[in-house]
């Protein structure tokens, strides 16, 4: 199943039930905030009473301008 939850797209496994993926994602969000990462994207996958989760962080674009090299003008 394939989901956007806070604005994180979010594969899960369909056997989840909803209101666990909502909280599991609410906490992967804090947890990350607090660390002042940027969640991505996050896959979760249910193996018995295990969840698998797989976490991605966004990522960083900076732009920087060229210098311009007055000699080859």
């Amino acid at each position: 199943m394939y989901t956007i939850i806070h604005g994180i797209p979010v594969m899960a496994d369909p056997a989840l039930p909803r209101e666990e993926i909502n909280a599991l994602i609410s906490d992967l969000i804090q947890t990350w905030t607090w660390e002042g990462r940027q969640l991505g994207k996050v896959e979760l996958v249910s193996d018995g009473q295990l969840i698998h989760v797989c976490c991605y962080e966004k990522p960083s674009i900076q732009y920087f301008p060229l210098k311009s090299n007055k000699s080859e003008v």
